[in-house]
């Protein structure tokens, strides 16, 4: 009789361990873990718009406030309209873009002239840092997903971000130059 209860009560207990044990918890968390968007692409890219924006703020030092009207020649923008430019168009890019938020007219046009070196930097900073942070909420999931550029085509939104970042690349370079020109030092090139 001992030998019965003893094989029931082994009968018994492998059969709770084997259909009564909640599910590994490891297993459930990495369900878990690769249904969660991850965000890698921008994370990495961070850093280095992180740093583009620190040499804005370098780049805006550069050129003594007395010359922010600066231009070589009468057809292109000043020294400040290149940086408020930067600055605008960032984040107009980064809202269209990446959150497919299009803006509701054409930008605001900014009289640069009323406004001096610190307001002028304060305004750039906030925007790119403010498309900074759009671009740090897409996915490395929905970087893949394709938006519809300026000239119709298609692109990625990975090809979205690169774009914002060579068009700010692009501006950046052009208000060195007014620098340079100008007679002053332009600070030097660095990718992070």
């Amino acid at each position: 009789m001992k030998t019965l209860f003893a094989s029931l009560y082994t009968c018994a207990g492998i059969f709770l361990l084997t259909y009564c044990t909640p599910p590994n918890d490891s297993a459930q968390a990495k369900e878990t873990e690769s249904a969660a968007p991850t965000y890698v692409f921008a994370t990495q890219h961070a850093m280095t718009w992180e740093e583009a924006i620190k040499q804005m703020d370098e780049l805006a030092d550069a050129m003594p406030e007395e010359m922010y009207d600066y231009k070589p020649h009468d057809s292109l923008m000043s020294f400040a309209e290149q940086l408020v430019h930067i600055g605008g168009s960032s984040k107009v890019m980064s809202n269209m873009f990446l959150k497919d938020i299009q803006p509701d007219g054409p930008p605001p046009s900014v009289d640069v002239s009323t406004m001096s070196k610190q307001e002028i930097k304060s305004m750039v900073r906030t925007n790119l840092e403010e498309a900074g942070e759009i671009m740090q909420t897409v996915s490395d999931e929905q970087l893949q997903e394709e938006v519809k550029s300026f000239s119709g085509k298609m692109m990625t939104r990975r090809q979205a971000i690169m774009f914002i970042h060579d068009h700010l690349t692009n501006h950046k370079a052009k208000a060195n130059l007014y620098v340079r020109v100008s007679g002053n030092e332009p600070p030097s090139y660095r990718y992070y």
